[in-house]
Formats: C-alpha cells, structure tokens, sequence
C-alpha cells in the first residue's frame, strides 16, 4: 500500500472530530462528506496500524493515539494559519476595504459573528455593511458600491465569481395550539386560507412561494414584517403562519414560543453563496474572509448542509 503521510488536512479532521464530538459534524467542518472524512481516517489507521478514536461513543473517545495526533494538531495548526496570513500581508499588505452586501434578512446574525474573527486577524481592513436590504447585490460589486456579497442564487455574470457557503431547511411555524401543529409535515395545500407572515421582499425571493405554493396556484394572504423576532410573535399570537431557516428560529423554539414542521415530504431547502468580484479573486483578505464566514457558520449555526 502505498504511504500516507501525515498532512495538516488530517490534522484539521482530528482537531474537527475533538471539538465536534461527531463524525458527521466533524464532515461539515472540514467541508467533506461523512464517507470522504471516514476513508481519510481509515487510511491514517491503516498507515500507523493503530486505532485513533472509538467509533460508537457518544461523544467521540480517543485512543492514546489520537489524542498524541490531536496534540500535535493544537501545537502546529495556529501557527500555519498565523504564517500564512503573514505571508499574505507581506505580499499584497494589510491594509483594505470590504463592504458587504446582503439579500436576506437573516444574514446578519451569521455575518457579525464571521466579521469580529476576521477583524482580530485583519485589523487594518476596513469592514462595512452596506445599509438596507438589497435585491440587486450583483450589481452593486459591479459599480464598486460593494466588495462581497451574500446571494441566494447564482445568475452567471461576467466578472463575479461565486462560492457557495452552505444549504439550509426552511421550515413551518405555527403556535402551539395552531390547527397544523398536530401534522409534522406541512403540503402546500395546507396553506391555503392561513395568513402567511413573511420579509418584505419581492416573492421570486421567497423559496416557499416560488418552489412549493406557486406551482401549486396557491397565493395565501400575506403580512410581512422586517424583523425575525417580530414574525416569530405575530405567529405566537395565532396572527399567522410563516417559514424560516432553522437556523434562525431554533432559539425561540427551544423556548417554546412556536412549533417547526416540515415543509413537504422531501422539506425545503435553500442555499446561500458569496459572490465578489473576479478582479478581487486573488485578494488575500477577500479570500480569507470567505473562508472565515464559512468556517464560522458551521461551527455555530445548526442544521447546515454542504454545498457542492
């Protein structure tokens, strides 16, 4: 068999596997499949014939060899990150602007987290947010009123690169004693004759009416509201249903203010991707913050999936 030499992918699984606890959380951390992470480990015990963590604990429990690989990991891992962020001052400097642009309404409570990481390696750029919600991100990386931006979907354009960050479920709410409570997966059908409490956003930019109640001719009455907080009473006063990432909502239904249901049998998804400008793409710091952003929302946001 041919050697596999230790590198620091495999140290940044090992360290993935430590902090999550979980092979398939530790998957989405390290952007692998659960197979991919799997076949990486075996191979690792395969090479040094010696087991790193037990399998059917909850959480993971590492054997004396994993945890001397984990060591070594938390030893040499900041270190590597720390030079190449140097290296990447020196050759292009510390100094920079990046303003962000958003389309979704929930960014900001991922976004602010990834901004105050990226600022304690970056201090010398300049982070903004661009004020207001906006439908045309694209176009404000193409007149430069924008750096980086947060889209839903990717529209091929010349001159923007896209990458994604992740997938999420949306999901139905509805008060505890709400009529569709009592079902856990929720049809389009189900809509019709409930008022529907969305953001104030054009519908193509709303993932349930454009691929679950449109097709389906269904156009339920509609209340909207700026704020997630906001949405999340008017559904707890029985004002109306919504549909929200669960990501957002997961603190106000640990609380028990609503009920989450899934929306159709196969639920509903969406995806999020960063997009700036091809000019940028070799920005060290544009770069990096992209990476921080992802980083940072797997680690702390619940529920995401992979993009490929």
């Amino acid at each position: 068999m041919k050697p596999i030499f230790l590198e620091l992918r495999h140290l940044k699984t090992l360290v993935a596997l430590k902090e999550t606890g979980s092979v398939s959380l530790a998957a989405k951390h390290v952007y692998l499949t659960q197979s991919a992470l799997s076949h990486q480990i075996k191979l690792l015990e395969d090479q040094y014939g010696l087991t790193l963590f037990e399998r059917k604990t909850q959480p993971l429990r590492f054997t004396a060899a994993g945890e001397r690989l984990i060591q070594l990991a938390y030893e040499i891992l900041p270190k590597v990150i720390e030079a190449e962020r140097d290296l990447s001052r020196v050759k292009q400097g510390e100094v920079g602007e990046l303003r962000i642009a958003v389309e979704c309404h929930t960014c900001f409570d991922w976004l602010m987290p990834a901004m105050d990481s990226f600022r304690q390696n970056w201090p010398l750029v300049e982070l903004d947010i661009v004020s207001g919600f906006h439908t045309d991100t694209v176009g404000l990386l193409l007149t430069h009123r924008a750096d980086w931006a947060v889209v839903a979907e990717i529209e091929e354009t010349a001159g923007i690169i896209h990458k994604p960050l992740f997938a999420y479920e949306m999901v139905g709410l509805c008060s505890k004693d709400h009529r569709l409570a009592n079902k856990e997966v929720w049809q389009a059908e189900d809509f019709i004759n409930e008022t529907l409490i969305t953001y104030p956003v054009p519908d193509d930019m709303l993932d349930l009416l454009r691929k679950v109640l449109h097709p389906k001719g269904i156009n339920p009455t509609r209340r909207t509201s700026e704020l997630t907080i906001a949405i999340i009473q008017l559904v707890a006063s029985k004002r109306g249903i919504a549909a929200l990432p669960y990501w957002a909502v997961k603190p106000y239904l640990d609380r028990g203010y609503v009920v989450a249901r899934k929306i159709t049998s196969d639920g509903l998804y969406s995806n999020l991707y960063a997009a700036y400008r091809e000019s940028d793409g070799t920005v060290a710091f544009v770069d990096d913050f992209y990476e921080t952003v992802k980083a940072q929302s797997f680690s702390t946001l619940p529920g995401l999936s992979l993009l490929e």
